[in-house]
Parts: structure tokens; sequence; C-alpha cells
């Protein structure tokens, strides 16, 4: 029976290892998210080769992580950057703080990364490393005759025929189990080797040599574990910048070892040791300090920013409704002014014989409303306006700017206090002294030419060639209004008698605005859609009064 059911399975044996792959394949799918989940990890980035960083922020490794959550602790994590030409970093400070868990995690790390693992760490950014070589623990060997010393060489020689650029080499008490001077010496020209040869390197020491060799080498970074003078107790938290003293009397008197021979000991330093000890403690609480001190400034510029940006909010609020009141008032004035001048000059153009009284009324009216909306404008730019040219500097033959007029002016002659007589090509005109908005220095003499819109005659100029068209399309409500007002009174002097005002469909409201206008101004007739011909609903023809 069993040899039938074999012969049977054996028709299916493909398919069951294809099967069987899947299922490894999907198991190790929810393995990773099912870890993932547990250890509250992140899907690590992996860093270009032409611009590699290595990068852990708040890095915990897994199994103590694990390990402190069924304890309910909190595992301290530590952040670490090595880029650029920074790939050394040197880890110093009290025995049991930390440094040979930060060392293992950071390979960890790499391994899981490139086996596309989630990391527990709030950001991981790392090279893909050419390899990763570890010296971890003491390797003796009663078997091999194999000394600790004899054991950590053998391992780094191993090490440094191995090594290519972008690998990472761990190193745990480097230069450890031999004479201090020796092996830190030995211990500077490992590190160089490994730094000269592009590899990323942590590696944790006490020997001073090492220390030095940070401090005064490019590419090295110097780091310490934290360690509470008060309560001679390590914190684990990871400080880059200074190397940390080791506290080796420290840490054996809060292991228990009797307090005279830690007595002993301290006498029987010597006074460069304990002047070392001295600096370095003094070296630590003083970049502790400078941290304090920098985080405190950091905390007082965000503060100081917020309160700059919400100033700046409450003053643009303000300076809004403040515009906006002005420009409310305004319009009520203007709405009122308007409203009561348009009337009188109703009733006046009733009369024929005041007609041009009429005339030169409706004008002033549409220049005090131009004044008035540029004044406005003014405002709400937060500029000043122009100073009116001195009276005096308006003299004849001056050569001035008029307000809405195109060329420059020439002065005939004074009319009165406030009025004067110009010269603008051929047309001649008197105009009130407010008009003037600049006096030009003088010009070159040239011959009298004809202005745009008008042609001689034997009877003097005639307005015959005036343009009987605007164009709107484009222009602003506001802008447009303005053009517009300035257009009908021009045609209105050139006794025009019917104009196209061309302002396209769009949203209607330029439309809107021009029906509106023609609708109250005095000289205007009648209005109407153009036809089909002149644009349709796209323009409105105005006829105005004859004179």
């Amino acid at each position: 029976i069993l040899a039938e059911l074999t012969a049977r399975l054996r028709e299916h044996a493909a398919e069951i290892r294809l099967a069987a792959s899947a299922l490894a394949s999907l198991d190790a799918i929810f393995a990773r998210a099912h870890f993932a989940i547990e250890t509250n990890s992140i899907v690590p980035t992996l860093s270009p080769d032409e611009a590699p960083v290595f990068h852990l922020k708040d890095a915990r490794h897994p199994l103590l992580d694990d390990l402190f959550r069924r304890q309910r602790k909190r595992v301290v994590p530590f952040t670490l950057t090595l880029d650029g030409p920074l790939r050394t970093l040197l880890i110093s400070g009290p025995n049991t703080g930390g440094k040979t868990v930060t060392m293992k995690t950071a390979g960890a790390f790499a391994l899981m990364a490139q086996s596309g693992w989630p990391v527990p760490a709030a950001e991981a950014t790392l090279p893909v490393f050419a390899d990763v070589l570890a010296d971890i623990g003491d390797n003796q060997s009663i078997e091999h005759s194999l000394s600790s010393f004899s054991a950590h060489v053998a391992r780094i020689r191993e090490m440094v025929e191995a090594a290519q650029s972008g690998a990472l080499v761990l190193l745990d008490e480097l230069g450890r189990a031999t004479d201090p001077d020796e092996g830190g010496a030995l211990g500077v020209a490992i590190l160089d080797e490994f730094r000269r040869g592009g590899c990323y390197t942590l590696a944790s020491t006490h020997l001073l040599a090492i220390k030095v060799y940070g401090s005064t080498t490019e590419g090295v970074l110097n780091a310490s574990m934290g360690y509470d003078e008060d309560s001679l107790a390590p914190t684990y938290i990871l400080r880059t910048g200074a190397p940390g003293k080791s506290a080796g009397l420290d840490i054996a008197a809060k292991l228990g070892l009797p307090e005279r021979l830690i007595r002993r000991a301290r006498s029987a330093m010597s006074s460069t040791g304990r002047d070392i000890a001295r600096f370095l403690s003094e070296l630590e609480a003083s970049v502790q300090s400078a941290r304090a001190e920098a985080e405190a400034l950091r905390a007082r510029r965000q503060q100081l920013e917020a309160r700059e940006r919400a100033l700046e909010r409450d003053m643009a609020r303000r300076e809004a409704a403040r515009l906006r009141e002005i420009e409310e008032q305004v319009e009520k004035a203007q709405k009122r002014f308007e409203s009561e001048a348009r009337a009188t000059i109703e009733r006046v153009l009733a009369a024929p014989e005041q007609r041009k009284q009429a005339e030169r009324a409706l004008r002033q009216v549409a220049t005090t409303k131009r004044e008035l909306h540029e004044a406005v404008r003014t405002v709400a730019r937060g500029e000043q306006p122009a100073p009116a040219p001195a009276p005096e500097s308006i003299q004849p033959g001056a050569r001035v700017r008029l307000r809405d007029v195109g060329q420059p002016a020439k002065v005939l002659r004074l009319v009165g206090q406030d009025r004067l007589e110009v010269e603008v090509g051929l047309l001649k005109m008197q105009i009130p002294l407010a008009e003037v908005l600049e006096v030009l220095p003088p010009g070159p003499s040239a011959a009298p030419s004809f202005p745009s819109g008008v042609t001689f005659s034997g009877a003097g100029p005639r307005w015959d060639t005036l343009t009987r068209e605007l164009n709107l399309i484009g222009k602003t409500s506001l802008d447009a209004e303005e053009e517009l007002e300035r257009f009908l009174d021009a045609a209105m002097l050139g006794e025009v008698t019917r104009v196209r005002v061309v302002h396209g469909h769009g949203m209607g409201v330029l439309k809107r605005m021009v029906h509106e206008l023609l609708a109250k101004h005095p000289a205007v007739e009648k209005h109407y859609p153009a036809s089909p011909s002149e644009g349709g609903n796209g323009a409105t023809i105005a006829e105005l009064r004859a004179g």
C-alpha cells in the first residue's frame, strides 16, 4: 500500500516541490510582517552607491528589544550617522555601558536590511555593504594553543585580508589583551588600514592612543556611552563628538569590589592617569553642557520663529481688515458722490445752453473717480503717492506730462491761478493745474506732428479718426472700468456717436461691469449687444448722445 501511495505521489513531485517552496516563501513573508508589528520596525532604505549613507535613528537591538519587552522594560535606543568621508566611529566609555551592543545592533541591521527584513528603528538608511567583518568576543582556544591576544590578532589578520571598499568592520575592545601602549599603537595602525581601504568601521576601546587618533584624524569620529557621575551607573546613551572615560574603578565598586581595594587602586594610579581621567570627565561634562545649551537655544529659536509667524499672520489679518474698511468707506463715498454728481449733470443736460458746463463736470467726475481708485490702490500697495510738481516750476515753454495723455505737452500760458493752456501735437486745450503730473526735462525740438486720432483740415483739428473700439479682454474689472470711462470721455470730446466695447464671454464679470457702467453713464444714449458680424454677445455697442 505504501509503495502504491508513493508511486502516486511521485507523479506529482514537481507540483509538491513548487507548493512547498511557495508555502515557505509565504511563511517567511508573514514571519517578517509579524516581526515588524511586534517590534515596531520599519523597512530600511538602501542608499545609492554614488552617495552612501549609514544613518540609524532610535535603533534597538531586536533580541534585546524582545527580552526587555517581556520584562516590561524599555531599551535605550541610539542614533548614529556616517556619511561622506566620515566612515569610522570610535566608541569609548564605561564597562557594561553598551558599546558592544551598539556595534552588534549596527551589524545586525546591515545583514537584516540586505536580507529584506524590517529593522526596529525610527529611521534607517544603510549602504549595500560589500561584506560584514567582525571581531567580537574572546576567541581563545586551549585546543589550538591560542591565547586571547593570539586569537584577536589572527581574526584581525583574516579581516584585513578580506576587507574591501564598502565593507562594514566591527572591532570590539581593539588593542586588548596586551600592553596598553603597544595595543594602542597596533589599534591605530589597524584602524588606519581599514580607513584607507574605504571601509565603514565601528570600534570600541579603552585605550588613550586610539581616542587621540579619533580626535586628530579626518574621517574618524569619537563617541562615548553615557555615564552618570552621581549614581556611578551607565546611562547607555550614545553621544558623538568626544571620547568617554572608562570609569573602571567606579564600575568595580558598583559591582561589589571591596572599598579597600578601590582605595588602593586609586592611590596606585599615576598622576598622569588621574589627570587624563579628570580631563575626560571634564570634557564629557562640557560636551553635555554644550549640547544642553544648544538644545535650549534650538527650542528658544523655534518658539521665537513660531511667535514671529503668529505676529505676521495677525498683522496681515489686521492690515487686510483695515484695507477692507477703507475700501468700503471709499466705495460708499464714491457711490454717493457719483450719484449726486450725475443727478446734477442730468438736470443741467436738459438745458442746451449748459451742455458744455455739464460735459466738463462729467469729465471732472470721471477724473475724480480715477484719482480715488488710484489712491486706494496706492494705500493698498503701501506706496506713497508721487508729489505734485511745484506751481512755480510750471512756466510757459515747459514740457509736462499730463494725466491720461500718452505724449508730452507744451505749456503755452497760465490761465488764472489754477489753469493753463497746453499744446499736445497740433491740439491746444485748457486744463486744470492738477492734471500736470510732472515737469519733464527739455527735449529736442521737432516739427509739429499730428497726434494720434487727430487729422488736420482747413477748419482745424478734428477727431474724425478717433478709435471707435475698446478691447477689455484680459483686464481686471477695476482697470477695465477706468479704461472704459476714459474711452467714453474721449469719444464724447471727439463727438463720436457710436462705439464698440469688446469684453468677451468668460465668466461674465467684464460684460456685467460694462453694461452697468453704460446704463448709468450720462453720455450714453443706449447700448445693446453687437451683431454677430461685430462680435455678438462678446461685444457691446454704445450709442452716445449727440452734441
